[in-house]
């Protein structure tokens, strides 16, 4: 993305940066090896006063937020205090993922430091090449339903040459393996609508992962789950401890709020597959996935508009910034739909290709 840098690093030491800059706020405190295993109900049965940690100790709080991610376990939680579970809406493209770890090979003349190699919905395979500390590079392996990678070793190579561009496979036939392929299925866009609920308890909240999960492809999980957290600081603010418990429905709608926009983006973007389980798109859906058919196209080769693309699926631009009159006639005046025949799955409808 022109003009934007970016700073990479393993997901251990992302993790062990967050943990570091949270426990320096000496208001903040962890239990460890002390899970919430349940709410705790308050008096009125309407509220929820803390939370019930492993064996049953309790531990009171004026506001519990959930923010345990993917495997949240609040839709039974609320089940347990008589409360209805949330409407979900689901959107699955089977998306599925095989990645290893390989040392970055010397190369004084190498002229790039990662890559991407996009698919497209008659193709939907890509790769993705990141450096890691240490001297490695991650490379991850993607692709739809059938087209879904292997995990298996002597597989690895053969799906990086199917891809659009041999460059990613050229890159690493040479290179030293330093793991084995590991593959990753859960990768469905989930969104549970507490934020519509009629019986939402007091002082509970639902963010992150926890409330919205995307197909990860897009990473915008982290990015979701910060801004739901300043829009959790936002709506806190000035407001009284006492009167906490009973702003949670609004709350809860404010950090719900900041998940809309990756959320339309990562939607509208699956149901692009044939293979995508979930609602149809509508009318006005599909005129916009055309469209961005057409950016995706020119962002490939047009600084300015890959700029703004770039901008607005990292969300650090609003999304009208591909809308504007300007870009539009830019869009549909200079770049039109590639027409290429569809790709044959792999695999496993046919072996790999012949040795590197």
């Amino acid at each position: 993305m022109p003009g934007a840098p970016v700073l990479v690093g393993s997901r251990e030491l992302i993790d062990w940066c967050v943990r570091r800059a949270v426990l320096r706020d000496p208001r903040i405190g962890i239990l460890d090896g002390r899970p919430a295993s349940g709410l705790l109900a308050g008096e009125d049965g309407r509220s929820v006063a803390g939370v019930t940690l492993r064996g049953g100790e309790p531990l009171a709080a004026r506001l519990v937020v959930d923010a345990t991610g993917r495997t949240s376990r609040a839709p039974a939680w609320l089940a347990a205090l008589g409360h209805p579970c949330p409407a979900v809406t689901r959107y699955d493209s089977h998306l599925g993922y095989s990645s290893r770890l390989y040392a970055t090979p010397p190369d004084p003349d190498r002229g790039w430091h990662g890559m991407y190699v996009q698919g497209r919905p008659d193709s939907p395979r890509g790769g993705v090449l990141v450096p890691q500390g240490g001297d490695r590079w991650l490379v991850t392996l993607i692709g739809n339903g059938e087209h879904a990678p292997s995990t298996k070793e002597e597989e690895f190579l053969g799906f990086a040459r199917s891809l659009r561009s041999p460059a990613l496979h050229d890159a690493i036939r040479g290179a030293t393996p330093l793991s084995d392929p590991t593959g990753f299925r859960g990768t469905a866009n989930e969104r549970r609508h507490y934020e519509r609920m009629d019986r939402l308890p007091d002082g509970f909240l639902v963010i992150g992962d926890a409330a919205c999960r995307f197909n990860p492809v897009y990473g915008h999980g982290m990015t979701v789950a910060a801004l739901a957290a300043q829009a959790l600081d936002a709506a806190l603010a000035g407001l009284a401890p006492g009167r906490i418990p009973a702003a949670t429905r609004r709350i809860q709608r404010a950090t719900a709020d900041a998940a809309s926009v990756a959320w339309q983006i990562a939607t509208s973007e699956d149901m692009r597959y044939a293979q995508t389980e979930g609602p149809p798109p509508d009318r006005a859906t599909k005129v916009l996935q055309r469209y961005m058919s057409r950016v995706m196209v020119g962002a490939n080769a047009d600084p300015a508009l890959s700029s703004r693309f770039f901008g607005v699926l990292s969300l650090s631009t609003p999304p009208n910034a591909l809308l504007g009159p300007a870009t539009m006639l830019r869009v549909l005046s200079k770049w039109r739909l590639p027409t290429t025949p569809a790709t044959p799955a792999y695999p496993p409808h046919h072996p790999p290709p012949p040795g590197p």
